[in-house]
């Protein structure tokens, strides 16, 4: 509908046109403030309770081995990453895949592996840091970028976390945008000043967290490099600009 009136009206609004196998509609600051985007899937994850299941190992996080009584892998437990395919090196037995797995499942794994070679080992893993649990924080505030989080965060939780709002910030408009699948993201609008339904929404790894600046109408030339980086398709690319934008112009 938003092409199509482009299209009819050259009174509407002046475009800026991105390539990227498909030209994306763009949105400017005199044109009438629509309003804020709606999500473009059925799937509704937004939920203010505690989630502790989505806390699973995955690459670059690090982890504590100890295998009782066996002082040949004490030094595992002073620490052991993540390869980035999702794998822990053990001595003596073939890399151990522990990628979407909890501590206590990763243990389990890697003690049915040593198996081949011990009798009867006893594994136990900690966490030491969990760093492929992050959201991403873009706009106006403290630290945009990645932000690793280890435990269940509210969406005002998450803005903290960025380092706080920035002088100029438009509060009211921030939001929380959630890929899903290849093509559609889910938008949770909320206050980032003020605690409302929205801002209790717990944020999930990958998550694009947007505090948009007042008196800016356009973010699609500043963002859409970073948003490349973060690993979404094009669909969910010119989605997300498309909503970053109109929540901005709102």
């Amino acid at each position: 509908m938003l092409a199509r009136r482009i299209r009819t009206s050259s009174t509407i609004c002046s475009g800026l046109l991105i390539q990227l196998g498909l030209i994306l509609p763009a949105l400017v600051g005199s044109c009438a403030a629509p309003p804020l985007p709606e999500s473009t899937t059925d799937v509704s994850t937004a939920s203010a309770e505690p989630d502790w299941t989505i806390f699973v190992l995955g690459p670059n996080d690090v982890v504590s081995v100890r295998v009782v009584g066996r002082p040949e892998y004490a030094d595992l437990a002073g620490g052991l990453r993540v390869s980035p395919a999702g794998n822990l090196a053990i001595p003596r037995i073939a890399p151990v895949a522990v990628t979407g797995l909890s501590v206590e499942e990763a243990a389990a794994v890697i003690e049915e592996a040593l198996g081949v070679v011990l009798q009867r080992p006893e594994v136990s893993v900690s966490l030491l840091e969990l760093a492929s649990r992050q959201f991403h924080a873009l706009g106006m505030v403290g630290r945009p970028g990645p932000s690793a989080f280890d435990r269940p965060t509210t969406a005002l939780e998450a803005v903290a976390l960025a380092g706080g709002l920035r002088e100029g910030a438009r509060a009211e408009r921030a939001a929380l945008i959630r890929p899903h699948g290849d093509d559609a993201v889910e938008v949770i609008a909320f206050n980032a000043e003020t605690p409302d339904p929205g801002g209790l929404v717990q944020v999930r790894p990958g998550d694009v967290l947007f505090v948009p600046r007042t008196g800016t109408a356009r973010y699609q030339e500043t963002l859409e490099p970073y948003l490349r980086t973060i690993g979404l398709g094009v669909g969910q690319l010119s989605t997300a600009l498309i909503a970053l934008d109109r929540i901005q112009a709102n």
